[in-house]
């Protein structure tokens, strides 16, 4: 059965990375309300049936327009018709929905996210910047340098904001900065006797186990926070 949705206008694509666009919808007349973290669905027909499928905005309520970023995936439905709109097109969207977004924002914060997992990190950290009263650390990792979405506006918010501080892990990279998987990193960053809450968000695999390696080191799972998914996806 179709879901409710909530009709918006294309009105600006352009590239972040050579896989990845943001897409500027536009609802006029809606006022998009939502704790930012949350996600919208994307509406589209595929093989004669209606299709859903989650992207998480990256840009703050309160506003008729969303920014969503989207990894063209080569057997991706969703992003591979995503990829092929054009300014002018109608995209259907459900109204935000989901688990993740900040819990505290008097509590110290870390933002862990791979790939597109940092598009609500981003809208969180935003939020947090303008609202929270501790430090706040964001790690994020990703295959090569040309695959870092967003890194001139998070370096721009490192540089602008005392209490942000941003790493980078690649995967696939010779580069000078740490290289791995970026939960392996996080002794870097956060000192052990820290007791933040932290936020994580990426593929299946990397939340799993940055959820183990954070009980490891001793954070309990209540502040742990995730979509909440992740762990069936895994054992699926």
């Amino acid at each position: 059965m179709p879901l409710d949705t909530i009709s918006t206008t294309l009105v600006s694509v352009h590239a972040a990375t050579p896989r990845v666009k943001q897409f500027l919808l536009r609802a006029d007349g809606h006022t998009f309300e939502f704790a930012p973290g949350q996600h919208v669905s994307i509406a589209f027909e595929h093989d004669g049936k209606t299709r859903y499928r989650p992207y998480s905005p990256v840009s703050q309520p309160g506003t008729d327009t969303l920014a969503l970023a989207i990894k063209r995936y080569p057997e991706g439905a969703c992003s591979t018709w995503m990829h092929a709109r054009s300014v002018g097109d109608t995209i259907d969207l459900t109204p935000p929905s989901g688990n993740l977004g900040l819990q505290s924002l008097d509590r110290d914060v870390v933002f862990l996210a791979t790939g597109t997992g940092l598009t609500p990190m981003i809208a969180m950290a935003f939020r947090y910047l303008r609202k929270g009263t501790g430090r706040a650390t964001l790690l994020f990792g990703e295959r090569t340098e040309e695959d870092l979405m967003y890194r001139e506006t998070l370096d721009l918010l490192a540089a602008s904001h005392a209490n942000l501080t941003v790493g980078y892990v690649l995967s696939h990279d010779d580069w000078s900065g740490p290289t791995g998987f970026v939960q392996d990193h996080l002794s870097d960053y956060v000192d052990a006797d820290a007791a933040p809450h932290y936020y994580v968000c990426g593929v299946p695999q990397m939340v799993v186990d940055t959820k183990e390696t954070l009980r490891e080191r001793g954070v309990p799972d209540a502040r742990i926070f995730s979509e909440g998914w992740e762990d069936g996806a895994v054992d699926a």
